[in-house]
C-alpha cells in the first residue's frame, strides 16, 4: 500500500514510521524544512516503545508530490486542512483519505475537495513526541479506529487494519466510528479548554473537586449536541474517560496548553467552539461551551493586543 502521510510533526511521523514496519510504501510530506533534511540525511529515527528505527523514508513539502498514492493519510491541524490538500489536488488521483485530525466536521472539510465516498474518518489515541529534526519517540499503546465516512464497508479498510497491526498500531476498522469521534471530541473540550486556561494538568483538574465537575459538565454538553445529532455517543464512556485522565495522566499537558504556551493558534474552533456552533443550531444549552470558546479565543489574542498597545497609556 502506498501511503502518502500529510503533516508529517510528531503524530505524523510515528504513524509513518509504525506502516513503514507494517510493509507500507510512505512518504512523508511537511513544510518543516529541517525535518525533511534531517530525514533526507540519515532517514528517519523513531523511537518505538524503546526500540529505535532508523527508516528510509521519502520525505518532501507537499508542492514537490507528485504521487501516486493509494491513501493519503490526514495529519495537519484542522485549520490546515484546506491549504494541505490544496498542495497535493494535482497527486491526489483516486486516493481515499484517511483523517485522523482532532474535533468535528473533519469529513465536511475534506468533501470539499474530494467526493465522500473517498473519505476515511478516524482517531486515534497514539502518543507523540517530536524529539528533534527527523527524530520521534512514541511509548505505549497506539490505539486507532476508523470507518469509511458514508458508512460503507470497503476492502481498504481491512488492507489498512493488516498494515498498521503488522505496524504495531490496535487498529480497528469500526462501523460506530462518528461516535467514538464525537466522544473523543466532548472529551477534549472538557480537558483540552479547561487546561489551556489555568496552565493546568489532567491530575490538578481532578484535585479540585469542582473543577472535575466543570470539565464533566463540559463534556455532557457535547454529548448532548452529539444526540440531538441522531449520533448514539455515549455520555458514561466520557465520563469515564475524564476520570482516568484525571487520576492517571497527572502531569500530561494537552496540545491545546501546549500551543497556547508556544503562541500558536490552537483547534478551538473544531472543539467548544463546533459544540457551541451546532448546539445553537439545534437549540441545546451549550454555555460551557460558549464561554470556554471565547476565553481561549481570548487568551489567544491577548499577546497581539498587548504588543499593538504597548505604547498606549495604562
Amino acid at each position: 500500500m502506498r501511503i502518502a502521510v500529510l503533516g508529517a510533526g510528531a503524530m505524523g511521523s510515528v504513524f509513518g514510521a509504525r506502516l513503514a514496519l507494517g510493509g507500507a510504501k510512505v512518504t512523508l510530506l511537511d513544510v518543516n524544512a529541517a525535518h525533511l533534511a534531517a530525514i533526507a540525511a540519515r532517514g528517519l529515527i523513531a523511537d518505538l516503545d524503546g526500540t529505535e528505527h532508523r527508516l528510509p523514508l521519502a520525505a518532501m513539502t507537499p508542492a514537490d508530490f507528485t504521487g501516486p498514492a493509494d491513501l493519503v493519510l490526514l495529519f495537519t491541524k484542522v485549520f490546515h486542512t484546506d491549504a494541505a490538500l490544496g498542495a497535493i489536488k494535482g497527486a491526489l488521483g483516486d486516493a481515499m483519505v484517511l483523517t485522523l485530525q482532532n474535533g468535528i466536521g473533519n469529513a465536511e472539510r475534506i468533501a470539499a475537495h474530494l467526493p465522500a465516498d473517498r473519505v476515511i474518518l478516524g482517531l486515534t489515541m497514539t502518543p507523540a513526541e517530536f524529539l528533534a529534526p527527523g527524530r520521534v519517540a512514541s511509548h505505549g499503546a497506539a490505539t486507532t479506529r476508523f470507518y469509511s465516512a458514508d458508512g460503507q464497508a470497503r476492502p481498504i479498510l481491512d488492507d489498512l487494519v493488516a498494515v498498521m497491526r503488522k505496524g504495531g498500531i490496535d487498529a480497528k476498522a469500526d462501523p460506530e466510528i462518528q461516535a467514538a469521534i464525537w466522544e473523543k471530541a466532548a472529551f477534549n473540550c472538557a480537558m483540552n479548554a479547561i487546561c489551556a486556561l489555568t496552565d493546568g494538568t489532567p491530575g490538578g483538574i481532578g484535585a479540585l473537586p469542582e473543577a472535575l465537575t466543570l470539565a464533566q459538565d463540559t463534556a455532557a454538553e457535547g454529548i448532548a449536541v452529539a444526540r440531538a445529532s441522531g449520533i448514539a455517543a455515549s455520555g458514561e464512556r466520557v465520563r469515564a474517560l475524564i476520570d482516568h485522565a484525571a487520576a492517571h495522566h497527572l502531569l500530561h499537558a494537552p496540545s491545546m496548553l501546549q500551543d497556547r504556551k508556544a503562541g500558536r493558534r490552537t483547534e478551538i474552533d473544531a472543539l467548544n467552539a463546533a459544540i457551541a456552533e451546532r448546539g445553537a443550531a439545534l437549540g441545546i444549552p451549550v454555555p460551557i461551551n460558549r464561554m470556554l470558546t471565547t476565553l481561549v479565543r481570548l487568551a489567544e489574542a491577548m499577546p497581539a493586543y498587548r504588543q499593538n498597545t504597548a505604547g498606549a497609556r495604562p
